[in-house]
């Protein structure tokens, strides 16, 4: 019984905040000092679990907008199928000057706004 309920709540957790986490980028020389270390006109994929059926979704800022740009936002529907299932938020941005900058997500609903964020996700980016 005591097992059953803390796989019920973290399932729905799951589909109510959003998972964690995962990255993909090109760049194999990934620092220790940030998530990505890339060379100008390098791309890098953030791919994010994502639940669009309650409401909430990420929303990113990027600290320098100089430095690097969006060049791919898309949401991916989940693969099971299943109503209500959560699918992953995929961003690839690319590396335009060299610098040092972050990206910042967000995770709320765009109707009770930033300030209602259940989680945040911060990115830290050098382009050379």
């Amino acid at each position: 019984m005591k097992k059953s309920l803390i796989l019920v709540v973290l399932v729905l957790s799951f589909l109510i905040f959003g998972g964690y986490y995962v990255i993909k980028g090109n760049s194999s020389s990934k620092s220790n000092d940030f998530d990505f270390a890339i060379k100008k006109g390098e791309q890098f994929t953030i791919k994010l679990d994502e639940n669009i059926t309650t409401g909430y979704s990420w929303h990113y800022k990027i600290e320098n907008e100089d430095l690097i740009s969006l060049v791919e936002n898309k949401y991916l529907e989940p693969s099971s199928g299943l109503i209500g299932a959560p699918g992953v938020h995929k961003y690839v941005f690319t590396g335009k000057e060299k610098g040092e900058t972050k990206i910042i997500f967000k995770y709320y609903r765009s109707w009770e706004g930033e300030d209602s964020s259940v989680e945040t996700k911060e990115f830290k980016i050098k382009v050379y």
